[in-house]
């Protein structure tokens, strides 16, 4: 999982990928310690078409804000730069994973 350093990364990674999973964590989360190696497996195992990115709410406070983030941990899921998908805190990976399925279904119809 690649870490986005800035606000101008993430628009960019954003605009130039279809699918985007973001996950937004921070320091001293342990739930977030927890959830982030399950949906890595996820994406690896899953979805590779899909680009997975995390943001640090620690030191990107202003992008979390942009994008409506006030506890962690968060899943954020963008098609085309939309977002379509946004889970929070207790994440279910399996209802995720339906969820993304989903999507991609649709999509590639």
């Amino acid at each position: 999982m690649d870490k986005v350093q800035s606000s101008i990364l993430f628009d960019q990674v954003i605009a130039t990928n279809t699918f985007v999973m973001v996950y937004l964590s921070g320091q001293n989360c342990a739930v977030c310690e927890a959830v982030k190696p399950k949906i890595e497996k996820l994406i690896v195992d899953y979805f590779p078409d899909v680009t997975l990115v995390e943001i640090s709410t620690n030191q990107l406070p202003e992008l979390a804000t942009r994008l409506s983030v006030f506890t962690i941990p968060v899943i954020l899921f963008f098609v085309e730069g939309k977002e379509y998908i946004r889970e929070v805190r207790f994440i279910e990976i399996s209802v995720l994973k339906q969820k993304i399925e989903k999507i991609l279904s649709l999509y590639k119809k």
